[in-house]
């Protein structure tokens, strides 16, 4: 059974593009487009998690801290446009934070990673 990935993105055009990637890498993808989708997951059945900072209805650091208040091991990422300087201090504690998008093939590679030390 493939592990499975929370991808939440407002810009439906990098949700997409990123699920496709992680799909054909082998994993299983969950998609949210909003703060309130992503919290609507099931932490518990997830096995990682890449976030946009801005979501338009809220911040990728406020669903990071929603998943591991359930999963505190959960591997988490950032995929990102805002600029470094305003995102660094609130999302280095949850984990590294990419590009977007000119970072998708190093999110791809983190959650391989993150799988399979997950796995």
């Amino acid at each position: 059974m493939p592990l499975r990935v929370l991808v939440a993105d407002d810009s439906a055009v990098v949700r997409v593009a990123l699920a496709r990637r992680l799909r054909l890498a082998g994993l299983d993808v969950a998609l949210a487009a909003t703060t309130a989708e992503a919290k609507a997951v099931d932490a518990t059945a997830l096995d990682l998690a890449v976030l946009d900072f801005d979501l338009g209805d809220g911040w990728g650091d406020e669903i990071a801290a929603a998943l591991r208040a359930v999963r505190p091991d959960l591997p988490i990422a950032f995929f990102t446009s805002s600029p470094p300087t305003e995102t660094e201090a609130r999302l280095r504690p949850y984990g590294p934070t990419f590009a977007k998008p000119e970072a998708m093939d190093e999110v791809v590679a983190w959650a391989l990673r993150a799988a399979k030390d997950d796995a």
